[in-house]
């Protein structure tokens, strides 16, 4: 649970708004909240919080030059 919560900051720091987040989460987790998840299911939520922060640090290093 504190990945998540380290990748959701990141994502804010990012620029993403709390709404944003959620959704995300929601969409990965079809409406169930992390209280109610598996371990894998942490984990798939874990991956793609993952990539987004990916995605949002290449985008901020390529395109703040």
């Amino acid at each position: 649970m504190s990945k998540i919560t380290t990748l959701t900051n990141q994502l804010a720091v990012l620029g993403y708004t709390g709404f944003e987040i959620s959704e995300l989460i929601r969409s990965v987790t079809h409406g169930r909240t992390l209280h109610q998840l598996n371990h894998a299911a942490l984990r798939r939520v874990t991956n793609v919080l993952g990539q987004y922060v990916r995605l949002g640090t290449d985008y901020v290093a390529n395109y703040s030059k």
